[in-house]
């Protein structure tokens, strides 16, 4: 079965109403006002008719734009009930947008606000459209409340919103209410007229008894609709002069049903409907299956004909679910069978539905018999998106343990969502519970994806022979690929790792797992980065900055990372934009980001010489845990040490450099190692440890080590007078290996032995340098302080956006002031094709897929 392609959910299909219903006059007039309001909310009981009342108007009145959603009880969590929305007005945003998957991509409910606006600007038509949500009373989550009432604030004019509900909704309403934007039908307002009783029943339900029986039923009903129902239904079987002393206004029902109208039933008719209680929704294909040795055709026309409350939801598909009235009487019933019947026909009913294609059914049955086990099991086989992470949460811990690959899962979720608690918690229990797992060995040490307690040298890293071979999903060894290549990064196996991180690529090209392929690319970045690959960085990030739209609440990785290899080559104002996203987007969502920025804002702040900013970050992050690991802190530490600033965490960090037992083999510690060894006198040693980084480095082919090696033995041979001619071809040879990557911060950070040297040999290294070289070391030693290289050096992004004709940057403006591309065809006057072919051409220059990415990228320069 393809599980990416789900099933048509009958949720968005607007019940038809009974055949020769009512037309109810005067609440059709107050309805043909909905333009004029914002919310529309008709608030009455169970059986009032407030699901018909607007089927009926929207019937009559031919409403075009008309989207409707039937909420059920699982809509009260914030990704389900988004979904259901999102989908449901899919069909009216403009055609470049695909909101869908932008929603199923995010894991962390704050992006619903970015989310939420996004949308609502890309619904296409400029006509009225009416958006119904029928059983709002199922919505009381405090945080989805919030999002309703965000969505209501950002609502265009044209889209209006009827809640059907047998609850006042807990929305903000008070502003709607005094502006005259709230239209609100309560239950006096829908209880049926005399008149329009005495239609129902003879005309609607086509009853035929004389007048006092009439007259007496409208009496006893009180204008309730379902009271009515009820009372043809049981007057049929002869025992309408029963229920005289009945209050049926107070909805006490069940006795009454039991008596004057299930009592009636047959046999067969009984059981059929006491088993298809627990069906949400079903037709003649679902019970053929569900209850073979019934006859579908027969039963419903017996069913049918007795007015019992049945809707069609889809007359063409013969789709059917009970009235809320019928359907909580039944599965009273239902709960009343054997426990071994219940949970047969529930599994039976799960089984069905997922062979149809439809996993929430499938998985509200199983969950309805805590059958956790076939629950993980089929998680596993669906797509990776926010509805199927809102099933996920659902699943108890204490289960998880049952199964290794859902536990893995279930935590890799969850750090998709940013929730650093949840991670902890989940990794304990895990490391708790499945340490005698064959598989663990692959997951140990994931809490590296939110805590700096790495314990390095605890295990050794599984070969990638071992990894293929455990029992998991795919999805879950690309995961525990990507871990485990961090770990070979970490220790300078830059190789090693880039290969364990193409296995878990070919997983994503399978699968398409957005997640995976952002994790993919972002670490082989860094790994590029580290090799002072930066050409090749950066193309990965350009790929990544594409995902960006998906996988919104990762986008400060992003910005944090480009801005990383920003700084190395002295393009700082690039660097701030970016790290100024990062500020941004950190004040919107939770992110586990911040120690990343603060490390990398210092660096920035150091190079620009904003010293009191740069001491005051410092201060900031020496008291963080994470500080104390010498992996983390190497990169930030050399700028104070190197000015002769805080003496003591020169001292410090040579203490856990050379005792520290999970100590990483890694080169920024080794180049801050040999520098403070150098000051403290240890020269010969310094030198002879300087020989074997450079070394190690160009049997790596180590660009950005080779780079910073040279000028480290630079600067010791410049401090203790030593061979001219060796000097300079150190800096030969760095200059060299810097020149096609713009590996420029090393440059600066060693300037003044750096200057010194290119002054004195300035004639012998135009001889020995390229022409490009030569310009190279040029702009770099002539860089200001305060914005870095010059217009040379600016990165791609900004050439893109210059080769934009002078229209499409006029279409890119308006795009980024939300227009839709009619809107945009009206403002300049062009035709709405001349518009697309132009955005088409921005996407191709800009190299995006989707406006915010073009918008985002045109801000960034």
């Amino acid at each position: 079965m393809d599980y990416a392609q789900p099933f048509s959910s009958i949720k968005h299909k607007m019940p038809a109403p009974r055949k020769n219903y009512l037309i109810r006059a005067q609440l059709f007039r107050q309805l043909e006002q909905l333009s004029d309001y914002q919310v529309a909310i008709v608030k009455a009981g169970a059986g009032c008719g407030k699901t018909t009342l607007l089927s009926s108007f929207a019937i009559e009145r031919e409403i075009k734009n008309l989207k409707w959603v039937t909420l059920d009880e699982h809509a009260n969590q914030v990704f389900v009930f988004w979904n259901y929305l999102i989908n449901a007005l899919s069909d009216l945003m403009d055609e470049q947008t695909d909101c869908q998957n932008l929603l199923d991509s995010n894991m962390q409910k704050e992006m619903l606000y970015q989310i939420i606006p996004y949308f609502l600007s890309r619904l296409k038509t400029d006509e009225e459209i009416v958006l119904v949500l029928d059983e709002f009373q199922v919505v009381a989550d405090h945080f989805l409340v919030s999002t309703i009432d965000y969505f209501i604030e950002n609502m265009p004019g044209q889209l209006n919103l009827v809640l059907l509900t047998r609850e006042m909704p807990p929305l903000y309403l008070g502003q709607l209410a005094i502006e005259n934007k709230l239209l609100l039908i309560e239950e006096d307002d829908i209880r049926l007229t005399e008149k329009e009783s005495r239609d129902f029943l003879v005309e609607t339900l086509q009853l035929k008894k004389d007048e006092d029986t009439i007259s007496a039923m409208i009496q006893l009903s009180e204008g309730w609709i379902g009271g009515l129902q009820l009372l043809a239904i049981s007057e049929k079987y002869g025992s309408f002069p029963t229920i005289g002393s009945m209050k049926l206004s107070d909805r006490v029902l069940n006795d009454y049903i039991t008596k004057e109208i299930f009592g009636y039933l047959s046999e067969d008719q009984q059981q059929f409907l006491v088993k298809t209680a627990i069906l949400r929704y079903f037709n003649g294909n679902i019970c053929k299956l569900y209850l073979p040795q019934t006859p579908f055709i027969p039963m419903m026309e017996a069913i049918l004909g007795k007015n019992l409350f049945v809707i069609n939801i889809d007359e063409v598909a013969g789709i059917y679910r009970y009235h809320a009235i019928l359907a909580e009487y039944l599965k009273s019933l239902f709960e009343k069978q054997a426990e071994a019947t219940k949970y047969e026909l529930h599994q039976l009913a799960a089984t069905i539905y997922e062979n149809l294609g439809d996993h929430e059914e499938c998985l509200h049955h199983l969950f309805e018999i805590k059958a956790y086990e076939k629950i993980m099991a089929l998680i596993l086989k669906m797509p990776q998106t926010a509805l199927t992470f809102s099933y996920l949460m659902k699943v108890p811990m204490a289960e998880i343990g049952k199964n290794p690959d859902f536990a893995y899962q279930y935590f890799f979720y969850y750090y998709a969502s940013v929730d650093e608690e949840a991670c902890k918690e989940i990794y304990t229990f895990i490391k708790t519970n499945l340490k005698t797992e064959k598989s663990f060995a692959a997951f140990r040490r994931s809490n590296l994806f939110y805590s700096s307690e790495w314990d390095f040298r605890a295990a050794e890293i599984l070969s990638l022979e071992e990894i293929r071979k455990l029992p998991l999903n795919p999805i879950t060894i690309a995961f525990l690929l990507i871990k485990e290549a961090y770990f070979l990064y970490a220790n300078s196996q830059f190789h090693e790792a880039i290969v364990y991180l193409e296995v878990a690529e070919e997983v994503y090209q399978k699968t398409g797992n957005i997640y995976i392929g952002f994790f993919v690319r972002t670490e082989k970045a860094q790994i590029y980065e580290d090799l002072g690959e930066f050409n090749r960085c950066q193309e990965l990030y350009r790929e990544v900055e594409k995902m960006i739209g998906q996988v919104k609440s990762l986008c400060c990785s992003y910005y944090i990372g480009i801005a990383g290899v920003y700084i190395r080559q002295l393009a700082l104002e690039q660097a701030f934009e970016m790290l100024e996203n990062t500020r941004k987007m950190m004040a919107i969502l939770p992110t586990n980001i911040l120690r990343a920025y603060q490390y990398t804002l210092a660096e920035y702040y150091y190079i620009i010489g904003e010293d009191n900013k740069t001491e005051k970050l410092l201060l900031s992050v020496i008291g963080q845990e994470a500080f104390e690991n010498s992996y983390f802190s190497a990169r930030l530490l050399r700028y104070p040490i190197y000015r002769g600033q805080h003496p003591e965490l020169a001292r410090k960090f040579v203490e856990i450099y050379e005792n520290s037992k999970d100590f990483v083999e890694n080169m920024d510690c080794e180049l801050l190692y040999i520098s403070i060894l150098f000051e403290q006198g240890k020269r010969e040693q310094a030198f002879w440890l300087v020989e074997n980084l450079i070394a190690k480095a160009r049997k790596m082919q180590n660009k950005l080590k080779i780079v910073e090696g040279d000028l480290l033995k630079l600067r010791l041979l410049v401090t203790t007078n030593g061979d001219q001619r060796v000097i300079q071809n150190l800096f030969i040879e760095a200059v060299s290996y810097a020149t096609e990557n713009c590996i420029a911060n090393p440059f600066w950070f060693e300037y003044q032995s750096v200057m010194a040297v290119f002054k004195e040999g300035q004639t012998v290294f135009k001889d020995e340098f390229s022409k490009e070289a030569y310009s190279f070391i040029v702009r770099v030693l002539a860089a200001d302080p305060k914005c870095g290289l010059s217009e040379k050096t600016k990165g791609p992004a900004k050439k893109q956006i210059d080769a934009l004709t002078e229209r499409e940057k006029e279409v890119l403006a308006e795009l980024a002031e939300g227009c839709t591309n009619l809107q945009i065809a009206e403002k300049l006057c062009v035709s709405l094709a001349t518009v697309k072919t132009h955005i088409n051409n921005i996407y191709g220059k800009l190299e995006v897929n989707n406006r915010v990415a073009a918008v985002n990228k045109s801000k960034a320069i």
